[in-house]
């Protein structure tokens, strides 16, 4: 059994069905880190459903509630004026999310996470030959990331930053976002 906060509510729901629990979007801060890959979503319209369209609707039922701080995970190199779909499909989500006009957004752009126990091939791949490029001085701002260190850094800019918007890169993230 797993022992949580008094204080948290846990809505198990449907996101195809936002309407019928979009009220219970409420706080001072919403924590967006929803995401899946081309390959487990099986075809661009399905990740794009997941990465942009229930993250977006999530982010338009919080503002319509109140809640005055939203905090995106995206991508490092996220730009709606890519040729890629998955640094456009994120640039896309980061525009249309401060199109909202929360009073403060929070936007991390992480490099590749690390996960320990990823069952994805490419992870397993990638992750020792970009350490061993940054051990050798190279690539160091594509140097995978935990997600501890991510979640840290999007906390400390929730906490500290009276900016408007702020957008966390890589290296911003490992020294501390300095919010």
């Amino acid at each position: 059994m797993v022992s949580y906060n008094a204080k948290l509510k846990v809505h198990i729901v449907n996101f195809d069905d936002i309407d019928s629990w979009g009220d219970k979007i409420v706080g001072d801060v919403l924590f967006s880190a929803m995401g899946t890959t081309l390959s487990d979503a099986g075809n661009k319209d399905a990740q794009w459903k997941v990465d942009y369209a229930y993250q977006y609707e999530v982010a338009k039922h919080a503002r319509a509630n109140g809640v005055q701080t939203y905090a995106l995970v995206s991508a490092m190199g996220a730009t709606a004026k890519s040729r890629l779909f998955y640094p456009m499909m994120k640039g896309k989500l980061e525009e249309a999310v401060k199109d909202l006009k929360f009073k403060r957004t929070i936007i991390a752009r992480p490099p590749s996470l690390i996960r320990e126990n990823t069952t994805r091939m490419s992870e397993k791949l990638s992750l020792p030959i970009l350490r061993f490029f940054n051990a050798i001085g190279l690539l160091k701002n594509m140097a995978p990331m935990t997600t501890e260190v991510v979640a840290k850094a999007m906390i400390e800019a929730v906490e500290g930053n009276q900016d408007k918007v702020v957008v966390l890169e890589p290296s911003d993230m490992r020294r501390g976002s300095r919010a």
